[in-house]
């Protein structure tokens, strides 16, 4: 037991624990948080989910982070695994930058709530454009029915760069 103890195994299982609790209490303070904020502002539950989900995802990799430092794995070598699985992740969202621009745009629209579900808006597109009702906000597009009655669905990222005029509001 002694053994144990010199070599710092036990400091090094108590930070392990204190990192755990740390991210359940994070996890849990998010959550009721953002859950009392999508109520104050009538969201619907699937629509904190994403966002949840989001938080749970990076601290999760904090608490990785944080247990692969407490235990002292050789950095040098994490940090080539690491580069090198965010080159291939930066070379596919590069490809497909409008998915990681949709994203960002459903943060934006859900913190700072300019449209609701049950709204009307009319998206101005030169002469064109696009009315209906807010149906749904999902993580990359609007669910948006028209006045013939036919859903579309609407990029987040291009509804955050087109001139958008709420008609009513629930």
């Amino acid at each position: 037991m002694k053994a144990i103890l010199d070599t710092g195994i036990s400091s090094n299982i108590i930070a392990t624990a204190i990192a755990f609790v740390i991210y359940a209490v994070l996890q849990i303070a998010t959550a009721k948080s953002l859950k009392r904020y999508g109520q104050e502002l009538q969201f619907p539950d699937q629509r904190v989910f994403y966002i949840k989900k989001f938080f749970k995802v990076f601290y999760v990799t904090t608490l990785l982070t944080s247990i692969v430092l407490i235990w002292g794995i050789d950095l040098q070598a994490a940090l080539v695994i690491l580069s090198s699985l965010f080159a291939v992740v930066g070379v596919g969202l590069f490809a497909n930058w409008s998915i990681l621009s949709n994203i960002t745009a459903s943060f934006i629209i859900f913190f700072t709530a300019p449209y609701k579900i049950g709204d009307t808006i009319r998206i101005v597109e030169g002469d064109e454009g696009t009315e209906g009702r807010i149906e749904d906000i999902k993580l990359f597009y609007l669910k948006i029915r028209d006045s013939k009655g036919q859903i579309v669905s609407y990029p987040n990222n291009l509804i955050m760069q087109k001139p958008t005029i709420i008609v009513t509001s629930e």
